[in-house]
């Protein structure tokens, strides 16, 4: 079976427990091949300071299940396997989890109709060993379909879940807890076509506005800044450069005060730089949404793709 990974929309959190963990969380989304595709809502979680001895659902400790989406015109059968990654796959000087009995998904597998979805529990029990202690680990979670009778490819995307093991043991009673339902809208805009030296309207170029909404139960307030590559937890794909070196973001309100459920839209220009060499290149810019005066803190990326003549 071949498997072929198409990845192209992603959301990137960055959240802050205070208390006892910081959990980085980027979001990817599957871009949808001919025939067929998946969405998947995880594509990286970082844990800090998680406790030997102890069984850990993401799903209960921050709300935040893996969401798995049938992006296809087809029914497709979809598998979710925890996987030993390569010492070549680990990121952020993590090591490969030490054996498979580590991770869990539940249901592991299922069927999803055309665009249904469909919630699976990412989950970690770490062996109440001490020779753990300060151990930075990672596993995949690999969700990807069955090719059924007459098809030659399935289609998958990996979540990686990144965490350390903290040197204390667990206190009794004390398992922070998190809402992180707060979004960005549109998470990926795709921008073609631009010239430099050219002010450009967000809204005229994409067509629609750019909404926060908040879906927690608190009252928010959120701060809009563009965000460089190198200060954000995200990468670029292969051939792509910091929009933000070459090009200018203004946006309006950078700060909004959301109530539960409100949303609000956005409106901006980017400006590009005359004398840049932007010739036949391609560019990725991030726009960060960040979640202010709360314990726990939340960052948001919508990622911007530029495409110039």
């Amino acid at each position: 079976m071949c498997k072929t990974v198409f990845v192209s929309k992603t959301y990137d959190y960055l959240v802050y427990i205070r208390t006892t963990f910081f959990i980085l969380i980027t979001l990817g989304l599957v871009i949808t091949a001919q025939a067929g595709g998946l969405s998947c809502s995880v594509g990286e979680v970082v844990i800090e300071n998680l406790k030997i001895g102890n069984t850990y659902s993401l799903k209960a400790l921050a709300n935040l299940p893996l969401l798995v989406t049938n992006t296809g015109p087809r029914p497709v059968t979809v598998l979710v396997e925890p996987l030993v990654p390569a010492t070549t796959e680990t990121r952020q000087g993590a090591e490969p989890i030490p054996a498979l009995s580590w991770a869990k998904a539940l249901p592991d597998s299922f069927e999803l109709a055309p665009r249904e979805t469909k919630a699976v529990e990412m989950i970690i029990s770490i062996p109440d060993e001490e020779a753990y202690f300060g151990k930075k680990l990672q596993v995949n979670f690999w969700s990807h379909t069955l090719a059924k009778d007459g098809e030659f490819l399935a289609y998958g995307i990996s979540s990686r879940v990144i965490f350390t093991i903290d040197t204390v043991r667990q206190e009794p009673n004390l398992l922070p807890r998190g809402d992180f339902s707060f979004s960005i809208l549109p998470a990926e805009m795709r921008l073609k076509n631009l010239s430099p030296g050219v002010v450009y309207d967000l809204r005229d170029l994409l067509q629609e506005p750019l909404i926060i909404h908040n879906t927690s139960g608190k009252k928010l307030v959120v701060e809009i800044r563009a965000l460089r590559l190198e200060e954000s937890s995200a990468s670029a794909p292969e051939g792509y450069a910091d929009l933000w070196g070459s090009a200018n973001l203004s946006l309006s309100p950078s700060i909004l005060y959301l109530e539960p459920g409100e949303e609000k839209s956005i409106s901006g220009t980017i400006r590009f730089n005359k004398r840049g060499k932007f010739s036949n290149k391609n560019f990725l810019g991030i726009i960060c949404a960040a979640v202010t005066e709360q314990d726990i803190k939340t960052q948001i990326y919508s990622r911007i793709y530029a495409h110039f003549k």
